[in-house]
């Protein structure tokens, strides 16, 4: 595994990180590719800009242009973390005797890298797009954009650890203090308000005009995309809150719902990293699961599809050699490796399969849970809940979905290990028993369970979001572990609630970080919640 180094946070430092990045980010590349920008060309217009977004969208997610560094990245930030809690994927190998983040005994080489590809590959490439933009009026809507990237990535940061050392990033400081995630959020949607404003003014001016197209690998500079994609994003950060601060939750949903460009409503404006402009992306997933053999279907994945009967089965998991559909339950003993991959269901994913950053099915739900909590988000839950299971089935080409919307009956399946018994699991609170079909007669918390768990269902493979939710939510029912090694810091049947700080920055930034746990409320291990976390 990969190790981190110290953060660097002054402007020097933060170049040479760049440039230091291109044996795992493979930026040679960007050096030959003929779409890159040149020494001459970084002297012209706006050009000097366009590398760092290319840069900023890879690190989103963390991808592999070489399999030996990228996929290993986000099987650290991405799959040993979200994707397992959230319940996805269940991990197939036993790291360090079974000694790992999948059974809580944390590993610090692993739960430090989501905290570095944020400051060491996003927010870098963000502070040169904003010291080139410098205060030129004619290039706000490249600043703007940048902006929204930045949010993207590092939301999905500060919903792993936390407080950061966000609003300070770039001072050249050796000690940069942590700012609480309430201050964060805060900040998240004034960024998006004004880039909004920004790139809705440019689109309205420049219409034609996609300034960005060669190096935006997400919509090819569509600014139109863009900022459906901030609401959409808006939303999403909104409902976080929904717990911590129901009424700035509300306002800010309902401001995204009835922007004049509004939210995604259709799979056409879906937002996913694929290859463009002479950028490769190979799929992570394709690789930890296939050549690592380090990943397989989750058992609530199991549990959930078969139980429901539900078409989608087949389009994003693979049958076991037994012609069932079979998943690891996760933190579970393995001691035979090999009993945990060749009779276990492998991902439906290509080493060309795009990688998801957000899609209309998920914002149908948010609106769905938003109307069920009495805001206005333009719909019924009932309607919105339905159009947002048929967006999914559209998406992934599995027909119509006007049976299984009508299905009353069916309930999430039990589940049997088929290598050791002893993880099953037959009954009691962890086995969901929600059905599919909307009844709008049910308790407030029965028709969340229902929204949430098909939102669980439409947001996968992204199970860092997945995890986000559950933790705010409760919802879907995730199975606990059946080993517990964080020697009591985090509890069984309340599952994991965040990453720890990095080891570096005790190491480089011991002030700051003490900052940050201060500012936590608890201390500094998985058990402690998040500041949104305050669903009862």
């Amino acid at each position: 595994m990969t190790t981190i180094h110290p953060i660097l946070r002054s402007s020097f430092a933060g170049v040479l990180l760049l440039l230091a990045a291109a044996c795992t980010k493979n930026f040679r590349d960007y050096n030959t590719n003929p779409n890159g920008a040149t020494q001459q060309m970084l002297q012209d217009d706006n050009l000097a800009t366009g590398v760092f977004f290319s840069q900023m969208e890879q690190n989103v997610f963390p991808t592999a242009q070489q399999p030996a560094f990228g996929d290993e990245m986000y099987q650290e930030v991405q799959n040993l973390a979200g994707d397992v809690y959230s319940g996805y994927m269940g991990a197939s190998d036993n790291w360090f005797g079974g000694a790992n983040n999948t059974t809580y005994s944390m590993t610090p080489s692993w739960y430090g890298q989501a905290f570095g590809r944020a400051f060491l590959g996003v927010m870098p490439a963000w502070l040169s797009i904003k010291r080139n933009v410098g205060t030129d009026p004619s290039l706000r809507h490249i600043y703007a954009l940048a902006q929204i990237i930045k949010v993207e990535s590092i939301h999905r940061t500060t919903d792993m650890y936390g407080p950061l050392p966000y609003f300070k990033f770039g001072s050249g400081s050796l000690t940069t203090p942590y700012d609480a995630q309430q201050d964060i959020y805060s900040s998240f949607f004034d960024d998006l308000d004004s880039a909004i404003a920004v790139l809705t003014d440019y689109v309205s001016r420049n219409p034609n005009s996609k300034p960005l197209a060669n190096y935006d690998l997400i919509y090819g500079g569509d600014y139109v995309k863009w900022i459906k994609f901030a609401n959409s994003l808006k939303l999403r950060l909104a409902m976080r809150l929904a717990y911590a601060n129901p009424s700035l939750a509300q306002k800010n949903a309902e401001e995204a719902v009835g922007n004049s460009y509004g939210v995604f409503t259709s799979n056409a404006d879906n937002a996913f990293l694929q290859s463009a402009d002479g950028v490769n992306i190979h799929n992570p997933l394709q690789i930890i699961c296939f050549n690592f053999n380090d990943i397989r279907m989750g058992a609530n994945m199991e549990s959930f599809l078969n139980g429901y009967k539900d078409p989608r089965i087949g389009y994003l998991f693979n049958k076991a050699p037994d012609g069932k559909y079979h998943g690891i339950r996760n933190g579970i003993s393995i001691t035979n490796i090999s009993a945990y991959t060749t009779p276990f269901s492998t991902l439906n994913v290509a080493s060309t399969s795009s990688i998801p950053w957000m899609s209309a099915a998920e914002i149908y739900f948010l609106r769905a849970e938003g109307a069920v909590r009495g805001w206005n988000m333009q719909g019924t839950a009932q309607s919105l809940y339905e159009t947002g299971i048929q967006t999914h089935f559209t998406d992934l080409g599995a027909g119509s979905a006007s049976a299984y919307i009508l299905d009353s009956t069916s309930k999430p399946a039990v589940y049997v290990d088929p290598a050791n018994a002893g993880n099953n699991v037959n009954s009691g609170a962890t086995l969901s028993t929600v059905t599919i079909h909307w009844k709008e007669g049910d308790p407030l918390e029965t028709r969340l369970e229902r929204i949430l768990t098909q939102k669980w269902l439409s947001v996968y493979p992204d199970g860092q979001e997945a995890w986000s939710e559950y933790r705010r939510t409760r919802y879907p029912k995730v199975f606990p572990v059946v080993v517990n090694n964080s020697g009591g810091l985090i509890n069984t049947a309340t599952q994991i609630r965040r990453l720890p700080f990095p080891q570096s920055e005790y190491q480089s930034n011991s002030a700051g970080v003490q900052s940050g746990v201060s500012q936590l409320g608890g201390p500094d291990n998985g058990g402690t919640k998040l500041w949104w976390d305050k669903k009862p």
